[in-house]
């Protein structure tokens, strides 16, 4: 039976994980100001949130928990992709109004035009970002303020952390299928599970890829252990 790896930049308690890359957050207490978006008018200039990362979350609630101002983010509006990120903002306690079920940044544009109605969006992404889900919702005249909330920094890992041939490999993002390349290159035996089609896209055209049914960490666990009999 092939063996099964997540290929993350967090260890995961439900599988082994291979973290290829590091997550960093950034202050967003600073960046509000530099975007004239004082803390104490937080209501006044923002009308909806916009997530596609569980970490530009936690780096939102890190923040929260240095500045008591910041919580009158709980009060605003979300849009958010993917169950993922809809767990986390439960626990939180954030405002939901709508949770795609879409697993790339095109889809999820067009849900949030249909249901923005010229709102004042916040973005808050990683620095660097795969999908056109900002440049979409620009060309659709929604207003758009982007704040980068996290950085995720690829690591340089000995060869002999190179999962075994044949291994079935989860991939929770683009970024950490980029990282795992860089150091590792591809073995031809693997297979390889994205956890959207964001990711999906980022595959080599020699990778044997398949996406998850469902956006979820657990639906991709479901998904390998059926190909690991392969």
């Amino acid at each position: 039976m092939r063996e099964i790896v997540l290929i993350n930049s967090t260890i995961s308690t439900q599988i082994p994980t291979l973290c290829v890359s590091e997550i960093c957050y950034l202050p967003i207490y600073d960046a509000l100001l530099e975007s004239n978006i004082p803390p104490h008018a937080i209501q006044e200039r923002i009308d909806a949130l916009v997530f596609t990362s569980k970490h530009a979350i936690s780096a939102l609630m890190c923040e929260m928990e240095k500045h008591s101002e910041l919580r009158a983010f709980l009060e605003i509006p979300v849009f958010a992709i993917g169950a993922g990120c809809e767990r986390v903002l439960e626990n939180a306690g954030f405002c939901i109004e709508f949770i795609s079920s879409s697993s790339h940044g095109e889809s999820f544009a067009r849900e949030i035009i249909a249901r923005a109605c010229g709102r004042r969006l916040l973005y808050l992404r990683a620095q660097s970002i795969v999908s056109n889900l900002d440049l979409a919702l620009k060309q659709a005249q929604i207003p758009l303020t982007q704040i980068i909330a996290y950085t995720n920094t690829p690591k340089s890992l000995p060869y002999s952390q190179k999962p075994a041939p044949r291994s079935v490999l989860i991939f929770s993002a683009p970024s950490n299928y980029h990282a795992f390349v860089q150091n590792f290159g591809w073995d031809s035996s693997y297979i390889a599970i994205a956890i959207g089609q964001t990711t999906l896209r980022a595959f080599a055209p020699s990778v044997q890829g398949y996406v998850s049914p469902k956006q979820t960490l657990e639906a991709c666990i479901k998904l390998a252990k059926e190909l690991a009999r392969i």
